[in-house]
């Protein structure tokens, strides 16, 4: 798996993480904020993995 792939799994299941528990706090009723913090977690958990397995981790 090349590790673009890699980032967009572990990207995805942390925002679906961060989906799960800042939902109810900040209430899904405000979308708006919930998917904004959604989009703010996942590029930047795809950012920070992509570097790490491109600089530190050869996985190839």
């Amino acid at each position: 798996m090349s590790n673009a792939l890699i980032s967009l799994f572990l990207a995805a299941g942390g925002a679906a993480f961060t989906y799960a528990k800042m939902g109810p706090r900040l209430g899904y009723g405000n979308s708006q904020n919930v998917w904004m913090l959604v989009g703010i977690v996942f590029a930047l958990i795809f950012v920070v993995f992509m570097v790490l397995l491109n600089t530190l981790i050869k996985l190839n």
